[in-house]
């Protein structure tokens, strides 16, 4: 929301809330939980190596619940900063503006290889029909031998 949205007033960060910490302990716990069973299941007798790898790549899950949650609470704090600081409401783009203004937008042609310059005679030379047609179908006269 821009400043003139909300009646002049600015919106206030959002902050880490008891009730985030703890919807995410439970949903690391679950995860961990989930590496354990798999754990176990690896160790049974009928247990696979599909089991061992579950076991490892649940508590990753549990890290990647962390890594988005910290990135959200930084985007939207990132978002309402530019919208305090903006007066019009294309807040986003002058932020952005502002955080990307000095970098490269285009490549250097030395990078990319020369684009291959044909003309049309020679594309049509190189692309002609390999197959050939029925006898049927190049008759003018209309008569065919069937």
């Amino acid at each position: 929301m821009a400043v003139s949205d909300n009646n002049g007033q600015r919106r206030q960060q959002k902050k880490v809330r008891a009730s985030h910490i703890i919807f995410l302990a439970i949903a690391v716990a679950g995860t961990l939980a989930l590496a354990w069973w798999q754990w176990t299941r690896f160790q049974a007798g009928s247990g696979t190596f599909q089991n061992l790898g579950y076991a490892l790549q649940w508590p990753l899950f549990g890290l990647f619940f962390i890594f988005a949650y910290r990135k959200y609470m930084q985007y939207e704090n990132e978002m309402i900063e530019a919208a305090n600081n903006a007066e019009d409401p294309d807040f986003l783009y002058e932020a952005d503006a502002k955080l990307f203004e000095d970098q490269v937008t285009e490549i250097n042609e030395d990078f990319l290889p020369e684009r291959p310059t044909i003309d049309v005679d020679t594309f049509n030379e190189l692309n002609t029909p390999r197959r050939g047609r029925r006898q049927a179908d190049t008759d003018l006269t209309g008569d065919s031998d069937t």
